[in-house]
């Protein structure tokens, strides 16, 4: 099958809400390559472990490729995005700029290949693309092996790395794991890593849920991580110790109810995927069904948020 991609060449305001208008929409993927990261300097938090090819970053702005299959493509969603990146509520729209590309599926899975290279996402955990060797630089390091193919998450964006920081500082050996909005597999990876079971991982997108099968079996944990689609937490029953949802803010919203119920006494809820704008939204529903915030991190207009279910 192929695809069509879309260019979108934005102001940095924008950023933080192209992946929930891209999810709106139906997008099967989304490359973000931010001018800013050739000047962030990640050396000063974990030590650098590649270098950025200056190449593959626009001069300013944000550049955004997004993927639909031929299928679910039509012209009226470059009018949709247009429409609801305008309806935006006080963020400047200093540029837009929209094109489009047809893509072979083969080309599709290279791409990652040149926007993708080894880095450390936490203190310990280190994610590696299967086409690329690593060694250890210590023993304390956990390494993730990783083939995002075509679903989200590598550990590079914002809520994801927050993810695997409050999963590498809460979750403990033998808790049991529920992780909603898989994508990559990247989250249920890390928690295998540090002793939690048993693991089920969920996805609405069966796409997701093979990439997510295939990144278990190149970390040796497909046996350990049960894998299947799943919306949200709908039809789940079997008490969790843990849940991970890095998914957007109003999917989030919709869960949290549900995640409530499902969790152990001093069960975490650990999620993602949260604009600074949707923060107070998202608290005041998790403080009004009784969980206790542990702990909010912000990252580049992302939150994450690790809450209690108090006994």
């Amino acid at each position: 099958m192929n695809y069509k991609e879309i260019t979108l060449m934005v102001n940095h305001e924008l950023e933080p809400f192209i992946a929930d208008i891209l999810n709106e929409v139906g997008a099967n993927g989304v490359v973000i390559e931010d001018s800013l990261e050739l000047v962030k300097g990640r050396i000063e938090t974990y030590g650098e472990i590649y270098e950025l090819n200056p190449d593959d970053y626009p001069e300013s702005d944000v550049r955004v490729k997004v993927y639909f299959s031929e299928l679910d493509y039509s012209d009226a969603i470059i009018d949709v995005i247009k429409e609801k990146i305008n309806g935006l509520q006080d963020v400047e729209v200093s540029r837009l700029e929209i094109s489009t590309d047809e893509v072979q599926e083969e080309d599709w899975a290279n791409e990652w290949k040149n926007h993708f290279h080894a880095f450390k996402a936490s203190e310990s955990f280190v994610v590696v693309p299967s086409w690329e060797n690593y060694e250890k630089q210590n023993d304390d390091e956990f390494i993730i092996k990783l083939d995002p193919g075509m679903a989200f998450g590598t550990g590079d964006h914002a809520t994801t790395s927050m993810c695997l920081k409050l999963i590498e500082k809460y979750v403990q050996p033998n808790q049991s794991v529920i992780d909603v909005g898989t994508g990559s597999g990247i989250l249920s990876i890390a928690a295998h890593q540090l002793g939690a079971a048993p693991i089920k991982a969920l996805d609405l997108d069966s796409v997701a849920v093979r990439v997510a099968v295939d990144n278990f079996e190149k970390n040796d944990c497909a046996d350990a991580i049960q894998a299947e689609p799943g919306n949200l937490l709908k039809g789940e029953s079997e008490k969790r110790d843990v849940i991970f949802a890095n998914i957007l803010a109003h999917i989030v919203d919709l869960m949290i109810d549900d995640s409530y119920a499902l969790l152990n006494d001093n069960g975490l809820l650990i999620t993602s995927g949260i604009i600074l704008e949707k923060e107070e939204m998202i608290v005041e529903h998790l403080e009004r069904v009784g969980y206790k915030i542990e702990e909010i991190t912000r990252e580049n207009g992302w939150i994450a948020i690790a809450a209690r279910k108090e006994a």
